[in-house]
């Protein structure tokens, strides 16, 4: 029975959180589509057949990363189309606060279309991955070994994520096991809103060393394998907390460096998608 549980967990890992979710833009919520079972969808706020890659009870949830009173408030003049983000998403400052209990004290429940969630400035998936790729400021890890030898030239190094993104392919995930988790192999798509997150800090003018993003080994139920979550080396001198502000006022909905366990000489930021 229980060697059942861990299969089935496993399975469901291997799939990727579908584009066709990811990349759709709601005329509410924008690009904040999360494949995930329709009972915990908050508020309801899905849509059928976007997610092609899984069973008939998972459907593209637009508030997953939503809090319930957020996503089922209605406003007096907007309606129920409340979504929790940064405030600095949320357009005209049309947000309520206090209704995002779980987040941090910038996210705010917003109830106009969140702007940033979608690639900006023209930018697809392909085009922010090229973009890092080609960046002066950036060295991406380009072999798992240097993390855990199991994972030596494995194809999922964060070098090789972003280059097979640029080229308009999915990124690969690592296969092994470690003392966090099993990494469940397969590929999945990197999602719009950490490649922002990177570029807009090397556009800024930091240096970046870039660990993984879909590759390693992490937690079983990491965002990582979802193409959702970055790490970043931390050497002497580097201004660690300004990354972490950026993680915040991007939306993440994971944010830990040093203070957090086992985060003592990286950050990690996740998003929803």
């Amino acid at each position: 029975m229980f060697s059942t549980i861990i299969l089935a967990a496993l399975i469901a890992l291997s799939q990727a959180n579908d584009p066709e979710c990811t990349n759709y833009d709601h005329p509410d919520y924008g690009c904040q589509g999360d494949c995930i079972s329709t009972s915990s969808c908050p508020g309801g706020k899905y849509i059928s057949g976007l997610c092609p890659s899984y069973g008939i009870s998972i459907k593209c949830c637009f508030t997953a990363d939503s809090d319930t009173e957020c996503a089922t408030y209605d406003h007096s003049t907007a309606g129920d189309v409340g979504s929790c983000v940064s405030t600095s998403q949320c357009p005209g400052n049309f947000y309520i606060s206090n209704l995002c209990p779980t987040k941090p004290a910038g996210v705010k429940c917003c109830f106009t279309k969140p702007s940033g969630t979608c690639s900006t400035s023209g930018g697809s998936r392909e085009a922010l991955a090229c973009a890092i790729k080609n960046h002066a400021r950036v060295y991406l890890l380009d072999n798992n070994g240097y993390l855990n030898s199991k994972g030596s030239n494995d194809g999922a190094s964060a070098y090789d994520n972003i280059v097979d993104t640029c080229n308009g392919g999915a990124a690969k995930r690592s296969s092994y096991t470690c003392s966090s988790g099993t990494a469940p192999g397969g590929t999945t798509y990197l999602s719009t809103s950490v490649l922002q997150y990177i570029l807009d800090l090397l556009d800024d003018g930091y240096n970046l060393q870039v660990n993984c993003l879909a590759g390693a080994c992490h937690s079983t139920n990491s965002w990582h394998y979802q193409g959702t979550a970055v790490d970043f080396q931390i050497s002497s001198g580097d201004p660690y907390s300004t990354w972490m502000s950026y993680c915040s006022s991007h939306g993440a909905r994971e944010n830990l460096g040093p203070g957090d366990a086992g985060h003592s000489t990286h950050t990690h930021c996740a998003f929803s998608s």
